[in-house]
């Protein structure tokens, strides 16, 4: 295909000459030129970072979600995609091939100086960008989409962002597209001045639904998946190609809106105060809603999605599935409306646990099995969030995590999406950040065996002898990371109810540099020592304390309560 294309210059124009193949056609947009803004953190680039002291709001509310193929159910998390970008691959909603969904706002955006919003996807690299339209509207129902442009000539795997203009993802995760409204002013000018440079359905489409959008007005922002096979064109009616097919995750995934320009709200700021909604049982049948004001102004609230009804504060669950709901405050002559709040959780049979056992820092070239269980018996995935490129942790049911040859800091991501099993459906697990260190042989922070930490204490025996006398062993206190010489210095381990009451939390700190696996059981009666068994904690913190030593904190749920007696097991892994 030909880079010649026709673009639009100015609404003074009536028309504009064909432009020779290799020419640079001029476009007044974000990019003055063709080719258009390279990659984020290039030279010329027009990226939006997520921290940008110019984002003054972030998208507060959704409507009208419609997934297209290939989407499962744990990419199906739109209110993901409500505050500020992550910028990372996980925390996103998928549309799917096709799909869409309308993003809504506390206060509209305007049309002001530079652009006036930003989109951001969660693409993991410069060129692995899964497109999408935008358009906005004012009433809901009229839309009018940017202007866009692909180059890209052939299918692919990959878009180089140069050849692309007015999609969003043209930038990796962390980055959003800007979107200046004055160019839906140029271009709706150019239309009326009998431009050819856009295809008759775009030209039409703009024409039908300008008059009912105003720029300084912007309630909607909708995004539409482009199924990047050819079949979907742009302004030009020329194809766009982006990877295809993929799945799982399939089509755009949408992490956040930024807005630069919006209109300004009167009134004194309120706030709300919206916690956290945990996973329901669905034999529950509903739930007390409880936010609060800091204005002391009576809360409202709105279900944005999911098989729930509200009656007042009283949500009533329909069925199962997940549910987003939000809290407003519209203000009053003293109080400016409050920014929504919205809070999602899931409703099912049963809730279940995930525990991940901890990984001590490991060496370049190694393996190391990972260990994760679910209380619902429902198989978890482990990933690799970020880290080294040379890293990977395989695939169930035995995962291992494998080191290549280049030092640093490695997430691991263990979660379980929810499913059925045996009739009854579980809610998804709370899924488990890990940090693990690819360290270097004979580095202070490298894993040693239990025999090499012997050797660098100045003791020897078994790994039941207590050295020091103060009651742990000389290989709890290797997993412990104490010094086994110490008296004053042993494991610590923390017991306490929680402080709803539903269920205990057991604490303690470990050595990043044991390579061990460590696992809880129960058992009613000390008495019988064959009565011993494994249980199913939740994993609440994995947290670095240093480079030798992790936090571990982990609750033991209400049916665990009635067995009176727990231990950690420990093993060499």
């Amino acid at each position: 295909m030909s880079f010649t294309r026709i673009f639009y210059l100015t609404a003074l124009l009536t028309c504009c000459p064909l432009l020779p193949s290799n020419a640079a056609p001029a476009y007044p947009g974000q990019d003055d030129s063709f080719p258009f803004a390279p990659a984020a953190g290039q030279p010329g680039s027009t990226a939006v970072a997520k921290d940008d002291p110019a984002i003054v709001a972030w998208a507060t509310g959704f409507t009208n979600l419609v997934y297209g193929a290939s989407v499962a159910s744990q990419w199906r998390t739109p209110a993901k995609a409500l505050g500020a970008a992550e910028g990372t691959s996980f925390d996103v909603v998928s549309l799917g091939e096709g799909g869409q969904i309308t993003m809504t706002f506390a206060q509209p955006i305007r049309n002001g100086e530079g652009p006036d919003f930003a989109v951001f996807e969660n693409a993991f690299n410069d060129t692995f960008l899964e497109l999408a339209w935008v358009e906005v509207s004012t009433d809901g129902s009229h839309f009018i989409r940017f202007p866009n442009f692909s180059f890209t000539p052939d299918p692919t795997g990959s878009v180089d962002p140069t050849l692309i203009h007015g999609l969003a993802s043209k930038y990796r995760q962390g980055f959003g597209t800007p979107f200046d409204l004055d160019q839906l002013r140029l271009a709706h000018e150019a239309v009326l001045n009998d431009t050819d440079d856009f295809s008759a359905e775009y030209r039409q489409s703009l024409l039908d639904n300008f008059p009912q959008v105003h720029l300084d007005d912007i309630r909607y922002v909708r995004l539409l998946d482009i199924v990047g096979d050819g079949s979907f064109l742009d302004a030009q009616g020329e194809s766009i190609y982006d990877p295809y097919p993929t799945s799982g995750s399939a089509g755009f995934d949408l992490d956040a809106i930024a807005v630069m320009n919006q209109v300004e709200s009167s009134g004194m700021v309120q706030t709300i105060d919206f916690s956290k909604i945990e996973n329901q049982r669905f034999g529950d049948g509903s739930l007390l809603l409880d936010a609060a004001a800091s204005s002391g102004l009576a809360v409202s609230y709105e279900i944005l999605d999911g098989p729930a009804v509200l009656d007042g504060n009283i949500l009533t669950f329909t069925e199962r599935g997940q549910v987003v709901v939000l809290a407003k405050q519209a203000g009053d002559k003293v109080y400016a409306a409050a920014v929504p709040v919205a809070q999602s959780f899931y409703v099912a049979d049963e809730l279940q646990q995930l525990y991940f056992e901890p990984v001590a820092n490991q060496l370049t070239d190694t393996s190391v099995s990972l260990n994760a269980v679910t209380s619902s018996g429902l198989v978890p995935m482990i990933e690799v969030v970020s880290g080294p490129s040379d890293v990977s942790a395989g695939f169930p049911p035995n995962q291992a995590l494998q080191t290549g040859f280049t030092l640093g800091t490695v997430v691991l991501r263990a979660f379980q999406a929810g499913g059925v099993i045996d009739g009854v459906t579980y809610a998804p697990a709370a899924e488990v950040l890990m940090e693990v260190e690819i360290v270097s042989t004979g580095s202070t922070d490298a894993p040693r065996s239990f025999a090499e930490w012997q050797v660098e204490n100045s003791i020897s025996g078994p790994k039941l002898q207590d050295t020091d006398g103060n009651g742990a062993s000389d290989f709890e206190e290797y997993v412990a990371g104490t010094d086994p010489r110490s008296p004053s210095e042993r494991p610590v381990y923390l017991f306490a109810p929680e402080a709803n009451g539903d269920g205990y939390i057991l604490e303690t700190i470990i050595s990043r540099l044991a390579p061990v696996r460590l696992r809880v059981q129960a058992n009613s009666d000390l008495s019988d020592s064959n009565g011993w068994f494994d249980i199913v904690p939740e994993t609440v913190e994995t947290k670095p304390l240093s480079a030798e030593h992790r936090k571990l904190r982990l609750r033991l749920s209400t049916e665990e309560q009635s067995r009176m007696f727990w231990r950690f097991r420990l093993d060499v892994n």
